[in-house]
């Protein structure tokens, strides 16, 4: 069976508390036996559970790096790393040590996750520009349909809207994602350019988040991803942060390590943190938003037009945008100065390594190759009078509820628990609150 989902939950450690069912902003997280159950059809894999269970019960599956490169062995090894790696070391390590050093860890060629990143930004502010020009005698109510336009970037926002705000499907950016277009540039660069064999090349991605994993297991918009496995970066940073405090090579390069990396421009690698997609698409009406419940509440802002002169909404789940992911390690506040410095340091970088560089011109951007699949999670029944008819069953047991969401029955609140006695996943006698009352009448 495919696996949906890469956050998970280990039993032995869950006591059945209710803080990661009353916390999940999809209300996808029942107590049942006292234990969690995660609905698959409602996990967009915000991982806010991962990050707010008390006893580290729930977790980001993700491949071991050791494994995966035993079972590459005979393959071109070739890591893609997020940029937000380049800003999880305090000491002095410049974005070259990080990629000399992901080489070091037994990958033959390593590419930085900005190249596609640069490309989506130019891509997306082209597709902005030709929108803006398509719109001009076009009545407010038909604009609205398309701005503003929301960016496609964190795999998240787009679960969340394809789940829950599906009247927001058409002012989603149609490119292809930035780890896609990097994983594209990379086959092209080494099969074309190095005479490498496609069935050849291996891809690993090392994440800064689960919702990025599961866009490669389980891709929205394409039929199969190019990436072959994901790492954590917590599972890498131990080793990578020992392989920088030995380096000593710091402004040198091999001819065998020149031909192995590649970063981008300053464009691409802003993007690891909120508010570098529109500061390098250049553009002056954006909005950017962080955090799951504000992204959330900016959703519901533009479902219900409310928005107004708005051409852009950068939207990402973590907080601090990928630097804030919770496979990072750095504190995010930290994390954003030192991208900072990153990006600052990319004019030494031009000097001393140029050809290490991608432009955004290398890139060739893709769109959609699928329509967004239909998520029912939010409907009752697919048949319209069915699903009435169980609005008002809703309604009605609700209404004998205590309506105080203690979370005590498993559900994150009466609304929730009312819908599962409805969906038949519940029973009204889980309710304790409701239980004492009748002994006590």
């Amino acid at each position: 069976m495919k696996k949906l989902h890469s956050v998970s939950l280990i039993g032995d450690l869950c006591v059945g508390c209710t803080t990661c069912s009353k916390g999940c902003p999809t209300q996808a997280i029942r107590v049942r036996g006292g234990k969690a159950t995660i609905y698959d059809i409602r996990c967009i894999d915000c991982a806010q559970c991962i990050r707010i269970c008390p006893y580290h019960a729930k977790i980001a599956v993700t491949d071991t790096l050791e494994e995966r490169l035993a079972a590459a062995s005979g393959k071109v090894k070739v890591a893609i790393v997020s940029p937000a790696i380049f800003s999880q070391f305090e000491n002095s390590a410049t974005r070259i040590d990080v990629m000399k050093c992901v080489r070091q860890m037994g990958f033959d060629y390593v590419f930085d996750e900005s190249i596609g990143y640069s490309g989506y930004v130019s891509a997306a502010k082209q597709m902005l520009q030709e929108k803006q020009e398509s719109v001009k005698n076009m009545s407010d109510d038909e604009k609205s349909e398309i701005f503003p336009m929301i960016s496609t970037t964190c795999p998240v926002v787009v679960r969340l809207i394809q789940m829950k705000y599906r009247a927001l499907i058409s002012h989603l950016v149609t490119l292809d994602s930035p780890l896609e277009l990097t994983a594209q540039y990379a086959i092209d660069y080494l099969c074309q350019k190095l005479q490498i064999k496609k069935s050849l090349i291996y891809l690993c991605y090392i994440s800064p988040c689960p919702a990025r994993v599961t866009s490669v297991i389980n891709p929205l918009w394409k039929k199969k991803s190019l990436i072959s496995t994901c790492v954590g970066t917590h599972d890498v940073y131990p080793q990578l942060r020992s392989l920088l405090n030995k380096l000593t090579d710091h402004d040198s390069l091999t001819h065998e390590e020149e031909r192995a990396i590649r970063i981008s421009d300053p464009d691409g690698l802003r993007c690891a943190a909120i508010g570098g997609e529109s500061t390098s698409m250049k553009i002056e009406n954006y909005l950017s938003v962080d955090g799951i419940e504000n992204v959330i509440n900016i959703l519901e802002e533009i479902d219900r037009d409310n928005i107004k002169k708005i051409d852009y909404v950068e939207a990402t789940c973590c907080f601090g945008g990928c630097i804030g992911g919770p496979l990072t390690v750095m504190n995010r506040f930290a994390a954003v100065a030192k991208l900072r410095e990153h990006v600052h340091d990319f004019f030494l970088e031009k000097q001393l390594f140029p050809q290490l560089i991608v432009h955004e011109e290398d890139i060739i951007p893709q769109v959609w190759e699928l329509p967004l699949p239909e998520n029912h999670a939010m409907r009752l029944s697919e048949n319209i009078g069915e699903a009435m008819t169980k609005y008002e069953q809703i309604d009605e047991i609700l209404s004998t509820l205590p309506q105080l969401d203690c979370g005590a029955c498993g559900a994150p609140s009466c609304a929730a628990m009312a819908e599962d006695i409805v969906q038949g996943r519940a029973s009204i006698d889980n309710c304790i609150i409701r239980q004492k009352r009748m002994k006590k009448e």
